[in-house]
């Protein structure tokens, strides 16, 4: 046998029946022979001078170990559950699952073109295949939205959502603004009017903190932010359905409302106190760029990255099991002798 791939045990052990005589060698394999078609083997009988001797060759192949091979997560969160099942014919498949939901907590089994919810080893190739189990990505239930809309209205040289404005342009400082959009009794300016979960009552509109639902002008810009916040009335899994129900359905106004808004601001000076001028919103138009970036809430978990974060390897199956050889001294038998899992046979 080739001592680089057989590892020499014991033998020959020779036994008697008759007139039978068995020599038995035990060898085990040091690596596998599949993929080479098997080991020949010669064994040979002498049977002394003038009598000559019988050589006669088999095929002995040995497979890979599976139960050997590891196995992981690519991405692991550190919840994952990961079970491997073995089988007569020498392969093992592993799943992988997630822990239960709750209703603080569910996790998303997630796999890529590197990794599947199961996975086999066979003893042909000794290698998981692909070589990694999903993840469980936690999920984390949504309790507020936010939304944010700028308009670009330096050109217009009203100072909107500032101390400043009064006379006829009142409406448009800082304590008026935010009264439009924390007035029940608006029905044309203001979230009340444009965010679904707060049109059906499914949310409810945060007006007790102004960095939540407020304004803000930057004159160095001349860009006017206005944001509102809503805490939703169920729990909310999916960024779709939050997103759905806190994003404005038609145009944020703030202009040409149903309600007047006189309140003033502080008695120091105004620096605008015209109230012969006119101005026109009706042709401001949302700022493109910051309706399609809103900003997240500080409360909203950003998803996991499905980004493998695993170095990729291949594991190997070792060899393991004893390949016997019997020699017969009338009639050469080779004998077959099986370790409890199946990892070599030996072909004639």
């Amino acid at each position: 046998m080739d001592s680089s791939r057989f590892d020499y045990v014991s033998g020959p052990n020779v036994t008697q029946d008759g007139d039978t005589y068995t020599a038995v060698y035990v060898t085990t394999p040091s690596v596998a022979t599949v993929l080479n078609n098997g080991q020949t083997v010669y064994c040979e009988a002498d049977y002394g001078t003038g009598s000559g001797s019988v050589t006669k060759s088999y095929t002995v192949t040995t497979y890979y170990n599976c139960s050997a091979v590891s196995i992981e997560s690519l991405g692991a969160s550190g919840v994952e559950i990961i079970s491997i099942e073995s089988y007569d014919n020498g392969s093992t498949i592993a799943s992988v699952s997630c822990p239960a939901d709750t209703d603080t907590i569910r996790y998303d089994l997630q796999t890529s073109s590197r990794s599947a919810e199961s996975t086999e080893c066979t003893k042909e190739t000794g290698y998981y295949d692909p070589g990694f189990v999903g993840s469980c990505a936690p999920q984390y239930p949504f309790s507020t939205g936010y939304v944010e809309k700028t308009w670009s209205i330096g050109s217009i040289g009203v100072p909107v959502c500032t101390s400043t404005p009064s006379g006829s342009l009142i409406e448009y400082n800082t304590v008026n603004m935010i009264a439009k959009l924390e007035n029940e009794n608006e029905t044309i300016c203001g979230p009340r009017n444009v965010a679904p979960c707060l049109i059906s009552g499914n949310c409810t509109l945060v007006t007790d903190d102004d960095t939540k639902t407020g304004c803000s002008y930057a004159s160095s810009t001349g860009k006017l932010s206005i944001f509102y916040t809503v805490e939703f009335n169920f729990t909310i899994w999916s960024k779709t359905e939050r997103n759905a129900m806190k994003d404005p359905a038609s145009t944020l106004k703030w202009y040409s409302c149903s309600q007047n808004y006189t309140e003033t601001m502080s008695k120091r000076k105004r620096s605008i106190d015209d109230s012969s001028k006119l101005v026109d919103f009706s042709n401001v138009i949302e700022d493109d760029a910051a309706a399609a970036a809103e900003m997240e809430h500080q409360q909203q978990i950003e998803e996991p990255s499905t980004t493998d974060n695993y170095p990729y390897f291949m594991g190997v199956g070792v060899v393991a099991g004893i390949a016997t050889i019997a020699i017969l001294i009338t009639a050469i038998v080779l004998k077959r002798r099986r370790t409890h899992t199946p990892v070599a046979t030996e072909e004639a």
